[in-house]
């Protein structure tokens, strides 16, 4: 009966003892030393279950000792701005006993020296592998407050060589040194007890990419402000590469007979195909993207060689790669003045109504030689109709390209947005349209089956290869004859001259 008073009023004078037990902190503590721990809080007093075994104190506001006073175990409380921290406290009487225990745990780990030094077990050396690593921090937190480790890593050549290829299996290119490293390079440096991560890469993706490759290293520690002094510090050095990209988008308007000229073109000379295709059957009515291994340059005179001589050259935008989200956009054609009415008897207002050719592009590098790009393609052309009132006939089209710089990608399946019939004069207004006139300036016999085509080409800006439009079979020659120097031109003039012209 005596007992069980004791027991009640032990649980009525520690109540947040009991409850807290499950969550407590283990201390060791060598008989008749000391063991400083931390607590999140300011210390304002403390509870101890059994006074005899244990002693607490307070060393600073937010710091508490504990000194073995008898072998035993003992829970301490530990109290302050209305929260509590609970320590289970065990006070061992030989310190030999938890040496053999730790040296038994890591046996494994032979660089390792173990030595005791007062009531402190001190673990020094350099650990090499990663595995070892792992298991000197899964033995260490059952010793707490009796090991004191002193212990580095030091990664092996192999640790580093399996870094070097994680990064190049993720398409990353690595250097040996940071001081004369390549756009595009990531360079490794160990330098003391810090890996230093040095380069640049061409999107803010592709550093995500290389921080998640290293947040795999658990010997690596990548928050400056942590405290556990034992993992290797890992400075993070790496930029994205500043890069401008021009984009150049081509309209071409073809038939059937046409697609089947140039899909015989290109297999005849050999160009590399993304996807195998056939212009007539994948391009008619479908809205799909093919790649073609060869400049537009390429294409554009391929397809000139064939007959095909209807391009337009609708335009090109430079913008810096990754720079933004939002679209950076391009205009080419005209605005016209459209009066729209509202309510009752309200004379209406005048608006502005684009037309023409218009671009959006945004996205960028997703490496050294690849980009990403999210495109908006619209063409349009104002049709003037019998009330002398204008139809916007308008062609749009929004997708996602991969693709290579200097890589050309086709985009088909669209119908000629113009449908309607005209002579061979096209409708005078139109005709002088920039871009549109290509589109109306036909006969109605042209029109029949017709399709489009859109070339888009991105490459750096001001490093691939001018566009330049082929000439028509009319003018070919004599765009040649314009290029050759005047004295070349002369020769190749007599050469052709009768003996009586020359001799005269």
């Amino acid at each position: 009966m005596k007992l069980m008073k004791q027991l009640f009023t032990l649980l009525v004078i520690f109540p947040s003892l009991a409850f807290f037990a499950q969550d407590a902190e283990k201390i060791n503590v060598p008989l008749g030393g000391m063991t400083v721990a931390d607590v999140p809080f300011r210390i304002e007093s403390f509870r101890t279950a059994d006074a005899k075994i244990v002693k607490a104190e307070t060393v600073s506001d937010m710091q508490v000792r504990f000194m073995g006073l008898s072998v035993g175990k003992t829970d301490v409380q530990v109290v302050g701005n209305g929260i509590s921290k609970v320590f289970t406290v065990n006070v061992q009487d030989n310190i030999r006993e938890i040496f053999n225990a730790i040296r038994k745990d890591l046996d494994a780990l032979p660089e390792l020296d173990i030595s005791i030094n007062r009531d402190k077990i001190v673990l020094k050396g350099e650990v090499s592998s990663i595995k070892n690593w792992e298991l000197l921090h899964k033995v260490l937190p059952n010793y707490p407050g009796a090991a004191m480790n002193l212990a580095s890593f030091a990664p092996a050549p192999e640790v580093m060589l399996n870094l070097h290829k994680a990064l190049e299996k993720a398409g990353f290119k690595v250097g040996r040194n940071a001081a004369t490293a390549n756009p595009g390079e990531i360079v490794i440096e160990l330098e003391g007890n810090t890996l230093i991560v040095s380069g640049s890469v061409y999107s803010p993706d592709d550093i995500k990419q290389v921080k998640q490759i290293f947040a795999t290293q658990s010997w690596l520690e990548s928050d400056p402000a942590a405290k556990d002094g034992n993992k290797v510090k890992l400075a993070e050095k790496i930029q994205v590469v500043p890069t401008l990209l021009d984009v150049g988008v081509v309209f071409m308007g073809i038939s059937r007979r046409d697609s089947e000229a140039i899909g015989a073109n290109l297999m005849k000379n050999g160009i590399k195909i993304g996807n195998a295709f056939n212009f007539n059957t994948n391009f008619h009515g479908n809205n799909q993207a093919y790649a073609l291994d060869v400049s537009l340059n390429t294409i554009l005179n391929l397809s000139a060689d064939t007959g095909i001589n209807r391009f337009r050259n609708a335009g090109h935008l430079t913008f810096m790669s990754n720079e933004s989200p939002e679209f950076k956009r391009l205009h080419n054609g005209g605005t016209l003045k459209v009066r729209v009415y509202g309510g009752a008897g309200g004379t209406g207002t005048l608006n502005d109504v684009q037309y023409g050719f218009m671009m959006g592009v945004k996205g960028g590098l997703t490496g050294a030689e690849n980009v990403k790009l999210d495109l908006e393609l619209e063409m349009s052309s104002p049709t003037l109709m019998e009330n002398n009132d204008y139809d916007l006939k308008v062609t749009k089209v929004a997708t996602a390209i991969n693709a290579k710089l200097g890589q050309t990608l086709v985009i088909g399946g669209l119908k000629d947005m113009v449908q309607t019939t005209t002579d061979n004069s096209g409708i005078p207004f139109l005709r002088k349209v920039p871009v549109l006139n290509w589109f109306v300036a036909e006969s109605a016999d042209e029109l029949t089956d017709r399709q489009v085509l859109i070339l888009v080409y991105p490459q750096i800006a001001g490093k691939g290869p001018e566009i330049k439009m082929p000439p028509s079979a009319e003018t070919a020659d004599t765009v040649n004859k314009v290029e050759q120097d005047n004295k070349k031109r002369a020769k190749e003039e007599d050469s052709e001259k009768s003996w009586w012209q020359r001799w005269f």
